[in-house]
């Protein structure tokens, strides 16, 4: 099951930081030039959401079948467009204007930016733990209560916790100067002058 959700996650999230990445190569463009109206840090800001998005689904130990999913698109699209230009200009459409800001599809393809995030996300995939399940704890090896509540090797000497299940009253909690059994207090109380 971890397969498929990690799969539907992929498949919803390779639109969206194809399209952020996007957006966010758009309104940093239009920041650098003179007269720009959109801030430097709203595209930048994209690109970090970008990264900790594609981050997550690519360092957390799910199934890879969604980082695999986003590294097969992405390289498969750059692919396209290096072999075939003219049909990957076609497959995208040229802009699209979001808030004012004309946003070009095609970029992040044209950049470079989306085979690199596929080829990092193939890395992701080469983990062959992430393929397996997690391990079950088996029932045999799984302590009980009662050899939770008995000592260790290591404290043999120590009270248990069944020990420990009648009141003492608080004679734990008494001062050094009332279990040294001297009457005056270890420290002096302040005087008037």
């Amino acid at each position: 099951m971890r397969h498929v959700w990690s799969l539907l996650a992929g498949i919803v999230i390779t639109p969206l930081a194809w399209f952020a990445v996007a957006y966010g190569q758009a309104v940093m463009f239009d920041a650098a030039q003179i007269g720009g109206t959109r801030p430097l840090w709203l595209g930048l800001a994209l690109f970090a959401a970008v990264g900790l998005l594609l981050g997550l689904i690519g360092s957390l130990r799910v199934s890879p079948a969604g980082p695999l999913f986003v590294a097969v698109g992405y390289l498969g699209m750059t692919g396209l467009l290096i072999a075939r230009p003219e049909t990957a200009k076609q497959a995208l459409p040229d802009l699209v204007q979001v808030g004012g800001t004309l946003v070009v599809p095609l970029s992040p393809v044209s950049t470079g930016v989306l085979g690199l995030i596929g080829a990092m996300l193939l890395i992701a995939v080469a983990s062959l733990q992430r393929w397996r399940g997690w391990p079950r704890p088996d029932a045999a090896t799984e302590p009980t209560w009662p050899e939770m509540l008995a000592p260790t090797a290591a404290d043999r000497d120590e009270n248990t916790l069944a020990d420990r299940d009648t009141f003492n009253g608080f004679a734990d909690l008494r001062t050094p100067a009332a279990t040294s059994g001297v009457d005056a207090p270890s420290w002096s109380a302040p005087t008037k002058v």
